[in-house]
């Protein structure tokens, strides 16, 4: 009764099923849209890479294939109605016409954007949206603009830049994703898929028809299935299969007929097993663990190309130090030039030339007496001091003879001419060869910072400096010291002023009690000056070293702590530098007398002054002391500097690396992520193997399926019944006879198998080699810079020396000039390589530690390492140190101007040498 009664429910519904059948088979044919495709993607790419990331060796803090927003290439548009990027022109009239054919007349129905790069990546800077659109359309290049300037960057900043920016860096992060892309579709192959009997999908088909003898039908056909593969090789597969037709004549019949087939087939050699079956799965899953070490390893790389590659922070660094080396030695030359040319100045108060006789009724005329004189036994013509331009008139109008006038011209010659010496000369082309040299180093620098800004993902043209504070343990004499000599040197003047050339000059008015007294309390000052601003800048130096050598903790900073702990290796270090500062504190002990006894002298000079009357021997006398006191100071001020450079250089330190090769090397071949993935391969070719051989095997299948069907005529789309049922059952089999490609293909495994386990023990020789080479290359560098630290400490005193016998009469045409030129070059050289030296070892510290696979990275993307952890700066807020773009003007604003900060001072000027600076320079 309960059939009788499904059945007539079935009939009196079975066109209402047979629509609602219709309908969801054409929604099903339809499919879901992008943006649900493009969503599933994600939710299950991101499923996996999490559940990937589950070792802390290779765990990623980011795995988001979106870029950060305040990216360049971040794309503000939904991926799924993408408006239509700028063109090539050109190119572009091949979308809308093309031989003689009308192209697609909707491309632009989700718009058109004005620029590929984000429109908004300047607003971070402050840049209105509007703007920052308008630069970004520009190619960064607006006329009338100037993109903003990225000021003092630190090096942490640098790194969240690069994090943000870096095109490579997002390319690694796409091609984890796209790894985990392609296991969702591995993953996918073993799940029931809506796939029929022979893998058709889900269709419908409907198609209305018109007979001959005028009758209309309408045919509705539509058929949808599940299969699955299970990981034996198994597949099944279960369809129904409906065809509906309405005929529309006479009483309008409605016939519909139902079949459910199934399938079921078990491979037993060929395609048969697990190891078949789940080798593309294996791969699959096994290469998103690869791409996650791959990725967690580009961390590491990325870190130390930016701190330490080639145009990375520290070798700006160590360019922007030697400028700065180089830009001292051409101060210190244009000094030793300005002294070595006045002494050359200084000409005999008579000058002759060779006269064979007098022309006739040659008289010397009463106002040339006292200049002019001829010595008729040596047949020369001479001349007393200097001659003004009517003497010299005067003197050649005394006669027409040719000889006489040629006499008198070279006279003349001599007297005007300025006398060069070979020193001056030496030291001249030497400057010369610096300044140019300095040009070529300043154009160096700003191609490595361009290109780093590159490397940061940042337009070339975009103003940017770097934080200079790790140079400052490189400062090795404080700006107040030179400072202070540069006023000592500079006081010649002052006391040029008082100066009496000759005392025996009737018409002699010498300076007055009062101006000599006011040139001894200038000089007072200066002494002042060095009693209490250089000694105490020495004394802090002083206590600073006591404090390194030192074993007691209290009252000493955390910076000089920090030190102690990285400058001794041993207690033999400790005693090194003791005794290498010993010296210096005597030295300063002796500068400190010094000081006090130019104290006293000026005090009795001052006293001196105070009597009523003073002769001109009294104050010869004076001037004279004075004139030496002067020259002490500038000579005690230079051996101030010499000592602070000793007593400086020794607060530099290292990183400590106390690892002996064997270690490092058995933790690079147990940490190292890149030759964890080559182990990888090499079961992968191996496991490759396995398939291919089986590629070899026999097709033989057992196989069943069958199918049901409703009653044909009957109109019961859903009266399945086992009369109408069927079923078969047998096994397929396929001889292999002819399987060259096959064959040729399992040999290739076979070498390629051979080759993955040399490249793999290639690559563990290649670790061992870099850690090895590292460690190495560690230690000469800590010995060279143990050897830099002595090597500009005699550098100093050698300059010391080469200036002190400059000024020295008893020294005068012993080679001056080449001393000088020894010395500064030696002080140069010294100064270049102890940061050369510091920046080689920080690089090759940082290679060994990512090639041993122990360099673990924070989220920030920095090291855990102290030094980086505490040295790289912080990151300040956007607009805390990036100046506001200035605003559009009538003009362009070219390359070579200026740019005026917002908040800070404005990046420093390395394009030109300017004798005068606001900041004294480091050492």
């Amino acid at each position: 009764m309960r059939r009788t009664s499904l059945i007539s429910c079935c009939d009196t519904y079975k066109p209402v099923l047979s629509i609602v059948t219709m309908v969801c088979l054409v929604v099903l044919s339809v499919g879901c849209s992008p943006t649900f495709w493009a969503d599933q993607a994600n939710s299950d790419s991101y499923e996996i890479l999490a559940e990937k990331a589950n070792d802390p060796a290779w765990e990623v803090p980011r795995y988001d294939v979106e870029p950060d927003p305040r990216s360049r290439f971040y794309d503000p548009y939904d991926p799924n109605h993408e408006p239509l990027p700028p063109d090539d022109p050109a190119a572009n009239v091949y979308m809308h016409w093309l031989q003689c054919k009308k192209g697609y007349k909707s491309w632009h129905k989700f718009g058109r954007a004005l620029s590929i790069e984000n429109p908004d990546w300047l607003v971070q800077y402050g840049i209105s949206p509007e703007l920052s659109a308008e630069i970004a359309a520009s190619g960064n290049t607006l006329p009338g603009t100037e993109l903003p300037a990225l000021e003092d960057v630190t090096l942490r900043e640098t790194i969240d830049i690069a994090n943000i920016n870096s095109r490579e860096y997002q390319f690694q992060i796409e091609n984890l994703f796209l790894a985990a892309l392609d296991l969702t579709f591995g993953r996918f192959q073993f799940d029931v898929r809506y796939l029929g009997v022979g893998g058709q999908n889900p269709q419908a088909e409907l198609n209305r028809r018109r007979l001959a003898n005028g009758t209309q039908e309408l045919d509705l056909s539509s058929r949808m299935g599940v299969n699955q593969v299970l990981p034996s090789g198994a597949q099944w597969a279960v369809e129904l299969a409906n065809n509906t037709l309405w005929l529309f004549s006479g009483s309008n019949q409605t016939n519909s007929v139902s079949v459910l087939s199934y399938s079921l087939v078990q491979p037993l050699l060929f395609g048969a097993g697990r190891k078949v079956v789940l080798n593309n799965l294996t791969q699959d899953e096994r290469n998103v663990l690869y791409q996650t070490r791959v990725l967690a390893r580009f961390r590491k790389i990325f870190f130390t190309q930016n701190v330490a590659g080639g145009d990375g922070f520290l070798q700006l660094l160590q360019q922007l130090q030697v400028i700065y080396n180089e830009r001292d030695n051409i101060k210190r030359l244009e000094r030793q030039v300005e002294i070595l040319r006045a002494l050359s100045s200084q000409k005999p108060k008579v000058q002759s030339e060779r006269l064979d006789k007098l022309p006739e009724n040659w008289i010397i005329p009463p106002e040339l007496v006292e200049k002019l004189e001829f010595d008729e036994e040596a047949r020369m013509l001479s001349w007393k001091g200097e001659m003004t331009a009517e003497q010299e008139k005067r003197l050649l109008a005394l006669s027409d003879e040719d000889s006489y006038q040629a006499t008198v011209g070279e006279l003349v010659q001599r007297i005007r001419t300025e006398v060069v010496t070979l020193d001056v000369a030496q030291l001249e082309t030497r400057l010369a060869q610096s300044i140019n040299r300095l040009r070529s180093l300043e154009r160096a620098y700003q191609d490595a910072l361009g290109r780093f800004k590159l490397f940061l993902g940042l337009p070339p043209n975009m103003p940017m400096s770097i934080d200079e504070s790790l140079l400052k343990p490189f400062q090795l004499i404080d700006p107040l010291l030179p400072a202070i000599e540069q006023e000592i040197y500079d006081y010649v003047e002052v006391w040029a002023k008082v100066y009496v050339e000759d005392w025996e000059d009737p018409n002699l008015v010498p300076p007055t009690t009062a101006e000599l007294l006011e040139v001894v309390e200038g000089l007072q000052v200066l002494q002042m000056r060095l009693e209490s601003d250089a000694l105490l800048t020495l004394e802090q130096d002083i206590k600073n070293v006591d404090q390194l050598l030192g074993d007691s903790q209290e009252g000493v900073s955390e910076d000089i702590l920090a030190l102690r702990k990285r400058r001794f290796q041993s207690e033999e270090d400790r005693e090194r530098v003791r005794q290498s500062t010993a010296n210096d504190i005597r030295l300063y002990s002796g500068v400190r007398k010094e000081i006090q006894e130019m104290k006293s002298r000026l005090e009795g000079l001052k006293g001196f002054l105070s009597e009523e009357t003073l002769s001109n021997d009294q104050k010869k006398r004076i001037i004279l002391e004075m004139a030496n006191l002067r020259e002490d100071m500038l000579r005690t001020s230079q051996g101030m500097q010499v000592i602070e450079i000793g007593l400086r250089v020794e607060l530099i330190t290292l990183e400590p690396f106390t690892m002996d090769s064997t270690e490092a090397v058995r933790l690079g071949i147990e940490n190292r992520l890149d030759l964890m993935n080559q182990r990888g391969f090499v079961m992968d070719a191996r496991r490759l193997m396995e398939v291919r051989s089986n590629s070899l095997e026999a097709v033989l299948n057992v196989v069943v399926d069958g199918d049901i069907s409703t009653p044909l005529g009957k109109n019961k789309p859903l009266d399945f019944r086992g009369s109408q049922a069927g079923l078969r059952a047998g096994v397929e089999f396929t001889a292999p006879l002819s399987l060259i490609q096959e064959r040729n293909a399992y040999r290739e495994s076979q070498i390629e198998y051979q080759r993955q386990r040399r490249t793999f023990m290639e690559a563990q020789d290649d670790v061992t080699f870099e850690i090895r080479q590292s460690w190495r290359e560690l230690n000469v560098l800590r010995q060279n810079f143990e050897t830099s630290r002595v090597q500009i400490r005699l550098a100093a005193l050698q300059y010391d020396s080469a200036v002190e016998a400059t000024s020295d009469p008893a020294q005068a045409g012993r080679n001056q000039g080449l001393n000088l030129l020894n010395a500064l070059s030696s002080v140069l050289e010294a100064q270049n390589s102890l940061i050369s030296n510091w920046v080689n070892y920080e690089q090759n510290r940082l290679n060994i530690y990512r090639d041993m696979g122990i360099m673990e990275i924070d989220e920030n993307g920095i090291w855990k390492d102290d030094f980086y952890q505490h040295r790289a700066g912080r990151i300040r807020p956007t607009n805390e140190h990036r100046q506001s773009t200035p605003g559009t003007t009538e003009t362009r604003v070219t390359a070579g101007e200026d740019i005026q900060p917002v908040v800070f001072r404005p990046a420093a000027e390395l394009n030109a040498l300017t004798e005068t600076e606001e900041e004294q320079a480091p050492q």
